[in-house]
């Protein structure tokens, strides 16, 4: 009898979220279709019915941390403020975030060598990316070049992950104020910088502040 859709989607989801347990425990050499079956105390061919190997496991477990990141996360950033707010949230300071981003530096690291691992977070990144760059053009209050605010998103965004990945080599490097001051003040000190860069440009009304 075959099995409903509904029943597959969260069979697959169970799985995957296995995959990420053993990841954020061990790295991605801690995985394998046995130790997941193991985890869930199920059979290697319950596993190999969803998945056909471990590198379409794999990629299923990465798109399932980050949508768990997505979904645990305030709701969708609609302002640079929010975005700051976010990003703070998202950054190791909790059982769960120190989860998250110790797969995803597992996974950031196989990346290297595989290109279907590296084409999710490239595109995770493009989505990020993309939705800051439309925060920092409401921000600027002008039309600067489109090409020079998305360089200037990616710096912040790279500042971000930076520290995310700080924190998760060094748990105890920075409190969550000193990462909400960190976010902050690099939000403002490259939004003047880019500012003075474009004579006539100042930061809409509402923008971030300096920290006092």
């Amino acid at each position: 009898m075959a099995i409903p859709p509904s029943n597959v989607d969260a069979n697959r989801r169970e799985i995957a979220s296995a995959a990420c347990e053993l990841v954020a425990d061990g790295g991605l050499d801690s995985v394998s279709m046995r130790r997941i079956a193991k985890h869930l105390g199920a059979t290697t061919g319950y596993i190999s019915h969803y998945y056909a190997d471990k590198e379409d496991l794999l990629e299923a477990a990465l798109r399932a941390a980050l949508s768990e990141l997505t979904a645990g996360s305030a709701p969708r950033s609609t302002t640079l403020e929010e975005w700051i707010d976010n990003a703070v949230l998202t950054l190791p300071h909790n059982v769960d975030t120190q989860r998250f981003w110790r797969i995803l530096t597992a996974f950031q690291s196989a990346s290297l060598n595989n290109a279907r691992l590296a084409q999710i977070l490239r595109d995770y990144v493009v989505e990020q990316i993309s939705a800051l760059t439309d925060h920092l053009a409401v921000t600027l209050g002008s039309t600067p070049p489109e090409h020079e605010v998305t360089a200037l998103a990616r710096s912040l965004f790279a500042v971000v992950s930076g520290l995310g990945t700080t924190s998760t080599i060094t748990p105890d490097a920075f409190t969550t104020a000193q990462l909400r001051t960190i976010v902050r003040s690099s939000v403002c000190g490259l939004l003047d910088e880019f500012a003075s860069r474009h004579a006539g440009i100042d930061p809409a009304p509402g923008g971030p502040t300096p920290p006092a």
